[in-house]
C-alpha cells in the first residue's frame, strides 16, 4: 500500500458526513451515494463521484462505509464486484454499529476475495466527527487495522484493537450497555434527590465538578434535550436488546444488566423535563 492510499467512502449521513470531510482534508476522497442530494453534506470539501459502488471499489485502497445497520450491508455486499474491484490486501472499514455475529461472516466474505475487513464502530456521534474526537473500537487482522490507522485518525482520537472479527461490534455494544446503565443511576439518584427538595440544577452542577461527573450528566439538558429525549430512549432500549441478544448468543447471561439498565430509558423523559436546558 502506497505511504497516501486512496480513500472511499459510502454513508453520508449525520455521522458519516463529517467523518468523511475530516478524511478529505488529509486524503483524495472518493464518495459513491443513492441519492444526488446526499452529496451536499461534503459540502466544499473536495471529492470525486463515482457512478456506482462497484466503481468507487476499482478506485481505492480503503472503503470506509457508515451505512444504517447490517442490513445495509447485506443489500451493499450483493453485489460481489465490490470485492472483486478492490482486490487483494485492500480494506473495507465498517463504521456502522451492527451484530458481532453478522461481522465475523462479513470478515469471512470478505476475505474469500483476499479483501481485508474491520468492524470499527465509533462513539461520540456527530459533535465528536465534527471535533475529530470519536471512539473506534476495532476488530479483525491487525495488519489491516495498521494499515488504515491513520485513516481512521483523521476522525478518531481513540482508536483501539478489541480482537478478532467481530471484536469492536461487541465493545461498542458493551460500551452502550454501560452508557445506559451510568443513566439508571442517574435517574434513581435524581429522583431521590427530587424527592428531598434539592435543586437539580445545582446538584447537575456539583457532580459535574466532583467524583459524581459522567458521560451522561454532561449530555442531560445538552445534548439530550426536551425535544429529543424520547427518540434517544427508544434508541437505548433498542442498544439494550441488541446488547443482550449478542450476549445470549455467546452464552453469556445479560438478565441482570438488563433489568437495571431498561429502567434508564424509561425515567430519561421525565428526569430532562424537571432539568431546565443547559448552555454548555
Amino acid at each position: 500500500m502506497s505511504d497516501l492510499p486512496r480513500v472511499g467512502f459510502i454513508g453520508l449521513g449525520d455521522q458519516g458526513a463529517p467523518m468523511a470531510i475530516a478524511i478529505a482534508e488529509k486524503y483524495e476522497l472518493r464518495v459513491w451515494a443513492r441519492r444526488g442530494s446526499s452529496y451536499e453534506a461534503l459540502g466544499h470539501a473536495p471529492h470525486i463521484r463515482a457512478s456506482s459502488p462497484a466503481d468507487l471499489a476499482a478506485s481505492v485502497d480503503v472503503l470506509c462505509l457508515c451505512l444504517r445497520n447490517d442490513a445495509d450491508l447485506h443489500e451493499l455486499f450483493a453485489d460481489r464486484r465490490i470485492f472483486r474491484e478492490l482486490g487483494r490486501d485492500r480494506i473495507i472499514i465498517n463504521h456502522a454499529t451492527g451484530d458481532p455475529i453478522e461481522s465475523e461472516g462479513f470478515e469471512r466474505l470478505a476475505a474469500e476475495w483476499g479483501v481485508r475487513f474491520l468492524d470499527a464502530p465509533v462513539s461520540g456521534g456527530r459533535p465528536g466527527a465534527e471535533a475529530r474526537s470519536l471512539t473506534c473500537f476495532v476488530g479483525g487482522q491487525p495488519g489491516a487495522l495498521e494499515d488504515s490507522r491513520d485513516i481512521m485518525g483523521c476522525h478518531s482520537s481513540s482508536i483501539i484493537a478489541m480482537g478478532p472479527a467481530g471484536s469492536g461490534q461487541m465493545a461498542k455494544l458493551c460500551n452502550n450497555a454501560l452508557t445506559i446503565s451510568n443513566l439508571r443511576n442517574v435517574v434513581e439518584v435524581f429522583a431521590m434527590a427530587n424527592k428531598l427538595g434539592l435543586s437539580l440544577a445545582g446538584l447537575r452542577e456539583a457532580f459535574a465538578h466532583s467524583s459524581g461527573a459522567s458521560f451522561i450528566l454532561q449530555a442531560l439538558g445538552t445534548k439530550v434535550t426536551k425535544t429529543n429525549a424520547a427518540h434517544i430512549a427508544e434508541l437505548n432500549r433498542t442498544d439494550l436488546r441488541e446488547f443482550a441478544e449478542a450476549m445470549s448468543r455467546k452464552h453469556i447471561d445479560p438478565t441482570a444488566l438488563l433489568q437495571w439498565g431498561i429502567r434508564g430509558p424509561d425515567g430519561l423523559e421525565e428526569l430532562v423535563r424537571r432539568l431546565p436546558q443547559s448552555s454548555r
